[in-house]
């Protein structure tokens, strides 16, 4: 297929991911379908698209014609056929839940045109194993937007073992279309390049919460005032811990063993305690915001620790051949994170010995392997890495 032919999206899920990809290709012109099991989730997503353009024509980023333009182009339908039928992209946006996937994707291959590409918006799992539910998976890759989609620049094109180059090609110039950033992921791997960066320092901030000597406030706000617009804790808060320890776990089956989630997140999951979607998690958010105390940082675990974690991690995805190229992971890492900057350009100018302490310190502290330098890092030749 060439990206000329492509007119109509189909959106395979009405949630937070769903209904924001509906929204930004309804907003660069395409004709869209939105699919859902229920009627009522389907409401809840037209609702949360008519809220949003809302606010946009309140600060006068479009005009209300345009708004109502946008949902001229945007169809509702419980029915996978007809969602599906004439679309050239389908994308799938459902639970994280690979029996789930692959069903969606079984019957979206059945229904949609043979040459439709089909991508799935997951953020970890594998692409290979998802695309063994599709007939002709040369047509089938990864589509990985970030959360707010309607804010968050970055797009994963994640290639699976069959994926085809046309295929790539496509996506990366309808992620264009839709104003966004598109960074090519090569290698199928759990996390794909930003996910999997970050997964180390997950594993911290649960380790830390298992060991009681910092306060969830404290670490939040010394990230905070390095310039970071949440701190890791309200974060996961945000996001939700369900979510958070769901990824925990899926690296310890496919990473390491040393991601599985510790017991405060788990007894927090446990207890139904999600962050902001049930009004309580590590903070309470029965206000509507987080309950922050503000007023002491942590001197023990700084930024310096955080990004010593990050350079390691994102020596690994360029050794593994991942991305193309350093220039790829850094400029991932800034808009799919909201980072000053990438990992390789922010520590350029450090010596290995900073990083390699920090790391060693780590590694002491919890006793995790995942913390130890890797070579390239311990004699700064990471710096040489193009």
């Amino acid at each position: 297929m060439d990206f000329a032919d492509v007119k109509k999206i189909a959106v395979i899920g009405s949630g937070d991911m769903g209904h924001g990809i509906v929204q930004v290709a309804a907003m660069a012109g395409y004709n869209v379908a939105m699919k859902d099991v229920k009627q009522e989730f389907l409401d809840r997503g037209m609702g949360k698209i008519v809220e949003s353009l809302d606010i946009l024509v309140g600060k006068e980023k479009i005009s209300a014609q345009d708004k109502e333009d946008v949902m001229a182009r945007i169809s509702a339908t419980t029915d996978t056929a007809e969602a599906v039928s004439d679309a050239q992209i389908v994308i799938e946006a459902v639970p994280e839940i690979m029996d789930l996937k692959k069903s969606v994707f079984s019957e979206v291959s059945a229904s949609a045109p043979g040459d439709a590409i089909l991508a799935t918006n997951t953020s970890t799992m594998s692409i290979t194993e998802i695309s063994k539910a599709v007939n002709n998976p040369a047509r089938f890759a990864g589509l990985h937007f970030f959360n707010p989609v309607n804010r968050m620049k970055l797009v994963e094109i994640i290639k699976g073992a069959e994926t085809s180059d046309a295929t790539a090609d496509v996506l990366v110039k309808f992620t264009e279309a839709v104003k966004k950033i598109p960074v090519v992921v090569l290698k199928d791997s759990p996390g794909f390049i930003v996910n999997r960066i970050n997964a180390p320092n997950q594993a911290m901030l649960s380790a830390i919460l298992d060991e009681g000597k910092i306060k969830p406030d404290e670490l939040d706000t010394a990230m905070k005032m390095v310039g970071m617009p949440q701190g890791p804790y309200e974060l996961a808060d945000f996001v939700g811990l369900d979510v958070f320890v769901h990824t925990l776990k899926y690296y310890a089956e496919t990473l390491s063993p040393e991601f599985q989630p510790g017991k405060y997140l788990t007894a927090k999951v446990e207890a139904g305690d999600l962050g902001k979607k049930t009004g309580q998690g590590i903070y309470d958010w029965s206000s509507g915001k987080p309950l922050i105390d503000g007023t002491t940082m942590c001197q023990d675990i700084t930024p310096m620790e955080m990004l010593a974690i990050q350079i390691n991690e994102a020596v690994r995805v360029h050794k593994e051949g991942i991305a193309a190229s350093v220039a790829d992971i850094d400029l991932a890492v800034v808009h799919g994170m909201k980072a000053m900057a990438g990992p390789f350009a922010m520590c350029a100018g450090m010596q290995p010995e900073q990083l390699v302490t920090s790391l060693d310190k780590l590694h002491e502290r919890f006793g995790l392997a995942i913390f130890k330098p890797e070579p390239e890092v311990a004699d700064g030749s990471f710096k040489e890495m193009k």
